[in-house]
């Protein structure tokens, strides 16, 4: 005769459901897109403002530019 409560869910510590191996795939994935977001912003931020702003610049006909 099967226990009572034999098929409940396994729980976490936490009391909360284990997560999916996809779930947790994702978890990690998500902190690591965070993580590769602020580094750029760091390397970026660390540039002299002439290269950080580069995309302000505007060509003129002549050959030179402007902001």
């Amino acid at each position: 005769m099967p226990r009572a409560g034999a098929n409940r869910r396994r729980t976490a510590a936490a009391g909360r459901p284990k997560q999916s191996a996809r779930a947790a795939a994702l978890a990690a994935l998500g902190g690591e897109s965070q993580r590769q977001l602020q580094d750029l912003i760091r390397r970026r931020l660390a540039l002299p403002l002439e290269e950080r702003m580069n995309f302000l610049r505007r060509r003129l006909p002549g050959g030179g530019s402007c902001l």
